[in-house]
């Protein structure tokens, strides 16, 4: 008995060192992601695990005795972050969500000075949103997913929506209704267009969806959630929200549905979608069978969006209806899952606040157990619904930044403003937390960056100023005081609260060519809250910088996004004085200006060769990669080519949404458009007749079409050209002009 127990003391000593000595899993993959980004670094790094603090994530960062950085975290995410914040706060280097190389830190890694703890008051940080997957997402692959994973890990994102490969499941539930493979990728869209068939918004549009591209999501979207699950995010899937094809009215003609107004978005009623009432049993069993193959294939972590309504009429207004129908969408997802929590965005109440009353969001919302359904407070920076709403009449909510609609290359962040905003969140109360729905990727990482960080700053007080101090110095590595002073100037005049990115979209490039700007279409808006002198002006101490500045590959991403936005704005100067000219039937002074108007599109489009972020080629080519035969490649591309022009059909509502300041797009898309203008106000002048706007409307369709069915042309795939040389040759060739305008 006593060698029995001197065996069992000897092999659960044996087992404690060895578990002692192993890494845990979360240390092994917080360690990977250093490596990835900071690649030969990660041995200077000490990964250690760390309790929770009254609940809440918390992580440290300090210099150990032997030299190395010391990051401790309660899971992955939190040493992710702790990893970010030494790499912000003490190397003064930034990890931006577009990067496509790791950092590179020539020097021994700077020690911190002094520890640094940190809890987070926001329990859910949530990123991305529905139209993400779009309008960026639509064609990545597994190498920008894991730069993205990484940065939202870094970033403390720990609710990253995933709606990747979403097909795959609904492929498989549609099939055990008795539709064949063909019936179903038609009943789907094309890729980029997919999130719309998603929120039921329109079906068919681009199909039948390639079985290549349903498959390759499937495993992608595997690929996605197994390495958020490991760094420690906690995914939110989707839920059914009651949008079925057609042909379910055939196969279960007792079913209640009904067909949605056509017309959403000025689409031709052929891609109207279909609709089943919440409350006919029928729903209960897709939903079974939708969260069944969704967790076969996927897993779950028990959280689910889902938008039964989004700028969709319901069947009813009635309270009593839509309380019914939020009791079915919770119970149909709670009888598959017991842990089931809800996630549903506020941007249809936002959206359509006159019908959407308080008792009606309040009739829906009392329907569902407090706690189990969670909403995503979607364009904060513009209206905190949670405020007009009574708090979402007690469901709790995460506070979100928009910032953009279709990924707009739109210079603006109203930091001020947001800053203060979420100093003054009724945390551990209503507010859950704090995020981002914004609807792709773009041009303003700074302020995505700051929501992110805020909740970890706690209750301090928090100066907007040193805040963007501190993001100025790792934007170049060091404390370049001209840099600083440039980044004050863009916070003071530039990046000013009353810019606000939903209702400012573009340059006057990408304005479809009008007589007057006061009538460009609503997506188009090229007006600045700003004065551009004041943008000239931090642009001009921007390039006052240092040689060792200059090198960052952040700072020269800035120069470039300033320059080229600067320019745009110009643009309207020039297009106002031409206009004037033609007005006037001044020949001479129109073809003076509209040369030079037509010369600084070409010139921007040749400036944003420099950058990866500006590159319609390498949008295309990603598309194209999805492609498994000619054909594949040639649909893919014609898809990418639309979501980002037309939209859908050339001179529909939504042509020039998703429009951007991208080289290549300018030269062969929105600068054709204004030649075309141009030529056709000279002839006016030239023959005395009024502009044909109708003409011009027609030809312009034409144009857009063409250019989406049918342009030959192969635009740059890569960068190139010296970014801060361009950049500076064209500031100072135009700098005068810009600051007198």
């Amino acid at each position: 008995m006593f060698m029995k127990a001197r065996f069992l003391c000897f092999i659960f000593f044996f087992s404690s060192f060895s578990t002692f000595g192993a890494e845990s899993k979360i240390v092994h993959e917080s360690r990977a992601l250093i490596e990835r980004v900071l690649q030969g670094h990660f041995n200077d790094f000490i990964l250690q695990e760390m309790p929770a603090e009254n609940g809440l994530d918390v992580f440290e960062v300090e210099a150990s005795p032997n030299g190395k950085i010391i990051l401790r975290g309660n899971n992955g995410v939190s040493i992710a972050t702790a990893f970010n914040w030494y790499l912000k706060e003490t190397a003064h280097v930034s990890y931006d969500w577009q990067a496509i190389n790791p950092l590179i830190i020539p020097c021994k890694l700077p020690l911190p000075v002094k520890k640094t703890h940190r809890s987070c008051l926001a329990t859910q940080r949530f990123f991305n949103n529905t139209c993400t997957f779009g309008y960026t997402f639509a064609y990545w692959n597994w190498d920008q997913w894991q730069r993205f994973i990484d940065w939202m890990a870094m970033n403390g994102v720990n609710r990253p929506l995933m709606q990747a490969g979403q097909e795959a499941v609904w492929l498989q539930v549609w099939k055990s209704f008795g539709m064949n493979d063909e019936q179903i990728r038609s009943y789907f869209s094309a890729p980029a267009h997919l999130p719309w068939h998603r929120m039921a918004n329109m079906d068919k549009w681009g199909g039948p969806l390639p079985l290549s591209y349903i498959d390759g999501q499937c495993k992608l979207q595997q690929q996605i959630l197994q390495r958020s699950r490991a760094l420690g995010m906690k995914p939110i899937l989707s839920a059914f929200a009651g949008h079925v094809p057609e042909q379910l009215k055939t196969l279960c003609p007792n079913a209640n549905i009904t067909r949605i107004a056509p017309g959403w978005g000025g689409m031709d009623a052929q891609y109207t979608t279909y609709f089943l009432d919440p409350t006919d049993k029928l729903f209960g069993e897709i939903q079974r069978r939708f969260l069944a193959v969704q967790q076969k294939f996927y897993g779950t972590d028990h959280l689910y969006s889902t938008d039964p309504f989004n700028e969709i009429t319901p069947p009813s207004w009635d309270p009593d209806y839509l309380a019914k129908v939020g009791k079915t969408i919770y119970e149909t997802m709670s009888a598959s899952d017991k842990d089931a929590v809800w996630y549903q965005m506020s941007w249809t109440f936002y959206f359509d606040s006159a019908h959407w009353t308080k008792p009606r969001l309040e009739a829906m919302i009392h329907a569902v157990p407090r706690g189990k359904l969670v909403f995503l407070d979607y364009v904060c920076e513009e209206e905190e619904y949670f405020r007009k709403s009574d708090n979402f009449h007690g469901a709790p909510f995460i506070w979100c930044y928009l910032g953009n609609f279709g990924g707009n290359t739109h210079l603006v962040a109203p930091l001020n403003k947001v800053i203060h905003r979420l100093e003054k969140l009724p945390y551990q109360t209503a507010c859950v937390g704090v995020g981002s729905t914004l609807e792709g990727l773009n041009v303003n990482p700074e302020i995505y960056e700051m929501v992110l960080e805020m909740p970890w700053r706690g209750t301090e007080v928090v100066n907007t100023d040193s805040l963007v101090s501190h993001y100025a110095e790792r934007r170049t590595g060091n404390k370049d005081k001209a840099v600083k002073d440039a980044w004050i100037m863009l916070r003071q005049k530039v990046l000013v609260d009353s810019a606000v990115a939903i209702w400012n979209h573009c340059v006057v490039f990408q304005v479809s060519p009008v007589m007057d700007l006061n009538k460009c279409f609503w997506s188009t808006n090229p007006k600045i809250a700003y004065k551009n002198s004041n943008l000239v002006s931090a642009l001009n101490r921007m390039f006052e910088a240092s040689a060792e500045s200059r090198n960052s590959d952040a700072y020269q991403f800035d120069v470039v996004n300033l320059t080229r936005q600067a320019l745009g704005n110009y643009g309207t100067v020039l297009y106002q004085t031409m206009m004037d000219a033609y007005n006037q039937r001044n020949q001479i002074e129109f073809r003076r200006y509209s040369g030079r108007f037509i010369r600084l599109g070409l010139e921007i489009d040749s400036l944003l060769a420099t950058r990866h972020e500006f590159l319609l080629g390498k949008w295309l080519a990603d598309a194209r990669g999805w492609g498994t035969t000619p054909a594949e490649q040639a649909y893919y591309e014609r898809d990418a080519r639309e979501i980002i022009t037309t939209w859908h059909k050339a001179g529909g509502g939504l042509t020039d949404y998703s429009n951007r300041q991208w080289n290549g797009l300018m030269r062969s898309y929105y600068l054709p458009r204004w030649i075309e203008f141009i030529h056709r106000l000279d002839d006016s002048i030239l023959t005395g007749k009024p502009f044909d706007e109708k003409g011009f409307a027609a030809w312009s369709t034409t144009f857009e079409q063409n250019w989406v069915d049918n342009t030959p042309d192969t635009f740059q795939e890569k960068e190139s050209g010296n970014a801060v040389q361009i950049s500076r040759r064209l500031f100072e060739k135009y700098r005068l002009e810009m600051e007198n305008k």
